[in-house]
């Protein structure tokens, strides 16, 4: 609120100035007026104007030797002959003034008064009516002689605030526009793809914040944009390598089908062993097209998921069951830790079985264990359901565990060729179903790798 509170203060500043001024100048008008306008005339200036009137010889008929003496006090001279106007230095306009004095009936001692707000004095000489003739009797004609120097007094402080003003709002208007080209250049680089150079602002106002904001953004536009680009880098490796990968099992099964048709397999068991070795390139095939199926329903969000209510425990022990053949034929261990206590979630089981045999495919493939063993436990704790999945393998590096679960992701530049090349989407996949039933998963090491998915704990009911 720093510049907000700049100019709320300057503005006030700028009004108690013009107060000022203005005081000053009421002030200066109220010590130069007298307290009694009216009178001071009628006492003061009358009086001198009857006398000079008093004295005057009208049988000399010098009527410009006293008008010059009326003049001294502001006067002007009328003289009348009856309705007759014999000298005057009055203007055309002041005819009305004229007509009413007219019907006056003088006598020959001076008289003073008021006439169309115009003060007078008149004396008659003879044949002659003799008049002088005024300033206005009200305030007005005095307020006309301190007017002009008052007028003036205010015009040279409203031109100083005016100018005040002006200097005040250019330094503003600098300090707002400096920020803000600043912010406006940093937007054209952006926008020309240079994220190198951040804004530099060395005010403590409410820029410096959006400047700090800025450069954040920035950052965050910097790092996305590599993360865009390495995955765009990624994109096009998973598509050579899954390319590579088709091919390979695709070219073998196109050999064994043409042995058997050239009959290069002559005896039932030969033909058995090719039949044997193209079903199962052919079955490598169709997990390579699921995983890229899964990958794309993923990225376009087109994976709904249908929620039942399951024994989270239940369904581990029922999996484990049915691939307890597969792992026997691989020399592979698995053992289930559960408790009699249900364990209620809201899962899409179809679903939650391909991440269990995900993350088993994970274990064969990265473990590098002489003997492997998995085990999975369930347990809950407050409102969550855990299961833990461990192998007995030598884990990942540490600096590797926080991308474990990014799409693409393998843990190394060239692609595994044990057990098949792996896609870097296995444990991707396997986060993403997590997260669509409203858990997270973590992962760390301990003599292997440990990963754990906590879901929502669901009602008991019909379990």
């Amino acid at each position: 609120m720093k510049i907000i509170n700049r100019i709320m203060i300057s503005s006030a500043l700028l009004v108690f100035l013009s107060l000022v001024s203005l005081l000053a100048g009421i002030s200066m008008i109220t010590y130069l007026l007298p307290s009694d306008p009216g009178k001071e005339i009628l006492d003061k200036d009358i009086f001198h104007s009857g006398e000079i009137l008093a004295r005057f010889d009208a049988s000399v008929g010098d009527w410009d030797a006293l008008n010059a003496q009326l003049d001294l006090y502001d006067y002007k001279l009328l003289v009348l002959e009856g309705d007759n106007i014999v000298f005057s230095t009055l203007s055309d306009s002041q005819d009305r003034i004229i007509n009413s004095l007219k019907p006056l009936k003088l006598e020959q001692n001076t008289m003073a008064g008021k006439v169309q707000k115009m003060t007078f004095a008149a004396v008659a000489k003879g044949t002659y009516s003799i008049f002088a003739v005024g300033g206005r009797a009200d305030n007005l004609s005095v307020l006309s002689d301190f007017l002009q120097p008052f007028l003036i007094n205010c015009l040279i402080v409203i031109m100083a605030i005016l100018l005040l003003s002006q200097l005040f709002t250019r330094k503003m208007v600098w300090r707002i526009l400096r920020p803000l080209n600043a912010l406006s250049d940093g937007a054209k680089r952006i926008e020309n793809g240079d994220f190198s150079k951040p804004v530099v602002y060395t005010g403590k106002d409410e820029f410096a914040s959006v400047c700090t904001a800025f450069n954040h953004m920035q950052e965050h536009l910097l790092k996305e944009r590599e993360k865009t680009a390495a995955y765009e880098r990624a994109r096009t490796d998973l598509i050579a390598g899954i390319s590579h990968d088709l091919r390979t099992p695709l070219t073998s099964v196109k050999g064994y089908i043409k042995g058997l048709r050239d009959g290069v397999a002559n005896t039932p068991e030969k033909q058995e062993q090719y039949l044997t070795i193209a079903y199962k390139k052919a079955c490598d095939m169709d997990v390579l097209l699921q995983k890229l199926f899964y990958f794309s329903s993923l990225e376009t969000g087109n994976l709904p998921l249908s929620l039942d209510r399951e024994d989270l425990g239940g369904f581990v022990r029922r999996f484990a069951e049915n691939i307890r053949d597969e792992l026997d034929y691989k020399n592979i261990k698995m053992t289930v830790d559960t408790t009699s206590v249900p364990h209620p979630v809201m899962i899409d089981t179809e679903q939650m079985h391909r991440v269990l045999l995900n993350l088993v495919e994970n274990a064969i493939k990265y473990a590098n264990a002489k003997s492997l063993v998995l085990r999975i436990s369930v347990w809950r704790e407050r409102d969550m359901e855990h299961l833990l999945f461990v192998d007995n393998g030598q884990g990942v590096p540490e600096e590797h565990l926080l991308r474990l679960f990014e799409r693409f992701w393998q843990g190394d530049e060239a692609r595994s060729t044990k057990n098949g090349e792996g896609s870097g989407l296995g444990l991707y996949i396997v986060k993403y179903i997590v997260e669509g039933h409203g858990g997270f998963i973590t992962a760390k090491n301990d003599n292997g790798l440990q990963i754990k998915i906590s879901l929502p704990r669901g009602k008991e009911e019909n379990l």
